[in-house]
């Protein structure tokens, strides 16, 4: 996707603030943690407060 594929219309903007920030904020820890329990439970990650 480019630039554009960001623009409201599309509904992407908020996919791509939501993965800044997860890849931003969170302990590297937290992502290995919330990625393995994906892979092994299908189970979503909890925002954090």
């Amino acid at each position: 996707m480019d630039a554009r594929a960001t623009a409201a219309k599309y509904g992407f903007e908020r996919y791509w603030r939501d993965l800044r920030t997860s890849s931003l904020h969170d302990p590297i820890d937290y992502k290995f943690r919330d990625i393995g329990n994906w892979v092994l439970n299908q189970q979503y990650p909890i925002p954090s407060q």
